[in-house]
């Protein structure tokens, strides 16, 4: 494991889907197909992701993927995006990290082929205890999400006769006279794509993560919950110089001796859904401010190749773990 010393200032799918402050995890691109209760992501046998260059930072992700199709024949296919599943009935609860005020495309997903821009398709479903309850929910008169929607406002002037039939159905869930929803909201962006034999496609997209936000103080590298230091591999000079500068700061400040967090996820591994691994991969993560902390759990090297970025380069790789970003301000 490789872990950055707070001295420097520390996925797409074929088709046929943290601790604290809770931050939805993406992923890398995928083979899929279209079928009854939405997209089935799939495996391709002749496709392999030639290359992979993904940044990371806690406002922005980037990723250019470079595919080539090894077999005799074009193929045609689903290609699919999917986004973090928010669980609306937690979230009605407890703030999101950050989103855009917009809904399917939260994250403002944007999709190029070969440079060119394309439109994706949203599909977006409501899902149950693993059965789909999207004709449910649109029944009810309700948003899928509750991100970028007026569920919220919806449900609470929804008729208690109303509330007690959608609740009885199993997707709202009543406290008294009051009605929560009560469902897992999925969603993945998919185009048609064909990969001609023996050519690269490259296929690039850029969005705003999901990432969660919190305050993190001395008592974080310790506790067993949430278990940031392990979570994030924070070893302990690491530790060492986290604590020191969170003494430094202000008990009588706005945030007293609390530093800021965020949490960023990538789902690497569903680029395991190719025709063998990532033949050259490079990562870059973006701590965006020279003086903050960066730190997270990876198998090998890292450079520092600029005042707040770090990159890493691995060939043959197939992926084992995710990416799982911790920068502190």
């Amino acid at each position: 494991m490789r872990r950055l010393d707070f001295a420097l200032a520390a996925g797409v799918l074929l088709c046929a889907a943290a601790p604290a402050a809770w931050a939805p995890a993406w992923a890398d691109d995928s083979s899929a197909a279209l079928k009854a209760g939405g997209l089935v992501f799939t495996k391709q046998a002749h496709i392999r992701m030639a290359r992979e260059d993904l940044y990371i930072s806690p406002t922005r992700v980037k990723v250019r993927y470079a595919f080539v199709n090894d077999g005799k024949t074009d193929v045609d296919t689903i290609v699919a995006f999917p986004l973090p599943d928010i669980d609306v009935r937690e979230f009605y609860y407890e703030p999101l990290g950050t989103t855009l005020d917009a809904s399917p495309n939260f994250m403002g997903f944007k999709l190029t082929v070969d440079g060119k821009p394309v439109e994706a398709t949203a599909d977006a479903r409501a899902v149950l205890d693993g059965k789909d309850v999207t004709d449910k929910v649109k029944a009810a008169g309700l948003p899928l999400n509750i991100v970028g929607t007026k569920l919220v406002d919806m449900l609470e002037k929804m008729p208690l006769a109303a509330r007690k039939k959608f609740a009885a159905q199993g997707i709202l869930e009543m406290d008294g006279d009051d009605a929560h929803p009560h469902w897992i909201a999925k969603t993945s962006f998919w185009w048609h794509q064909k990969f001609p034999a023996g050519k690269t496609v490259v296929i690039g997209h850029e969005y705003q993560p999901v990432t969660g936000q919190f305050f993190f103080g001395e008592n974080d590298l310790t506790a067993k919950e949430p278990g940031y230091a392990k979570y994030y591999c924070i070893d302990g000079g690491t530790q060492a110089a986290i604590r020191a500068k969170i003494r430094k700061l202000d008990p009588m400040g706005a945030n007293g001796r609390y530093l800021q967090g965020t949490q960023t996820e990538f789902v690497l591994k569903t680029a395991n859904n190719w025709k063998g691994g990532i033949g050259q991969f490079r990562l870059t993560l973006d701590k965006l401010k020279p003086d903050n902390a960066l730190s997270l759990c990876w198998d090998g090297a890292l450079k520092k190749t600029g005042a707040t970025t770090f990159e890493a380069a691995r060939d043959g790789f197939a992926p084992a773990r995710d990416v799982k970003l911790l920068v502190l301000q």
